[in-house]
């Protein structure tokens, strides 16, 4: 009698540290713990001058070529970012790819097409998932093996800035 209860206490306690663990993993919250700045990151201060360089040599001649005021800035949500980059190492992770990275293009969508796209004539970017190690070469660009991932889905539908916006 006092195996039966004591199987059933076991059991119970069993059952409530699953519960728990359950709940726990299923919570859906930020973490606490503090990530560090990856390397690459520049100060807003930087971002400001780096958008002005571009709007003084370049954005001129892009309105002026394409005759109205191109847009120049795009957004993606950070959830939908993220979710993609789970995708992308879910997908590398079943062919075995590996020294992942993620490739943006610039392209334009085009003013008529049979395919409705969101803002017909205007820029946007495309984000290619990558694998394989980049090899820099003698000169200033970094040269193949990057290889783009062929069966994989590129991202794209970002919001662009209508009008273009300024680094804040």
């Amino acid at each position: 009698m006092e195996t039966n209860r004591n199987a059933r206490i076991f059991i119970a306690i069993l059952i409530l540290i699953i519960i728990a663990l359950l709940i726990n993993n299923c919570t859906d919250r930020p973490s606490s713990k503090e990530v560090p700045p990856p390397s690459q990151t520049i100060s807003l201060e930087q971002a400001q001058r780096l958008q002005e360089e571009y709007v003084r040599t370049r954005s001129g001649i892009v309105n002026k070529t394409l005759g109205f005021e191109d847009t120049r800035d795009f957004w993606f949500s950070l959830d939908s970012l993220e979710q993609y980059i789970r995708y992308v190492r879910s997908e590398s992770a079943k062919q075995g790819l590996e020294d992942l990275g993620l490739r943006i293009f610039y392209a334009a969508y085009p003013e008529k097409s049979e395919e409705k796209w969101p803002d017909p004539g205007l820029s946007t970017v495309i984000i290619v998932p990558t694998h394989g190690k980049l090899e820099l070469s003698n000169g200033f660009f970094p040269a193949p093996p990057l290889q783009s991932t062929s069966n994989m889905r590129a991202y794209n539908y970002a919001h662009g800035g209508k009008p273009p916006k300024k680094v804040k």
